[in-house]
């Protein structure tokens, strides 16, 4: 094999070596945090009165942190992230597309994955 083919084999075998740690870090992804974020915003606008929502026209994962709890606090046996997201969507028909910058707080049990939302604010 010559030098540039050792070198790709190389890329590809420590690029595949990475892919299961990422895929178990436990961190949401985008699909889950979407999914979750555009039933909360339903039911949350539905509430109100105001329905017709559907889906987000966009959705993107910002990025999470592990959450961080009070001083002595044990934390809990599930593991929580907070999670930044940016939300394209029309919140009633016949209005204009907002985006939001939002803040939800994702945990990891064994029934699956929750959200709470932290708040959103409009760009």
């Amino acid at each position: 094999m010559t030098g540039v083919g050792v070198v790709v084999r190389r890329a590809v075998v420590c690029g595949l070596a990475v892919l299961p740690l990422a895929a178990c870090s436990g961190e949401p992804g985008e699909s889950d945090m979407r999914k979750l974020v555009e039933s909360h915003t339903k039911r949350a606008l539905d509430g109100q009165g105001q329905g017709g929502f559907r889906a987000f026209d966009g959705f993107r994962k910002q990025g999470c942190v592990n959450t961080k709890y009070k001083a002595g606090a044990p934390p809990p046996e599930d593991k929580q992230y907070d999670c930044y997201y940016e939300a394209r969507f029309v919140p009633q028909p016949g209005m204009p597309v907002m985006t939001v910058n939002g803040k939800g707080r994702f945990t990891r049990t064994d029934k699956g994955l929750t959200f709470e939302d932290l708040g959103a604010q409009p760009r």
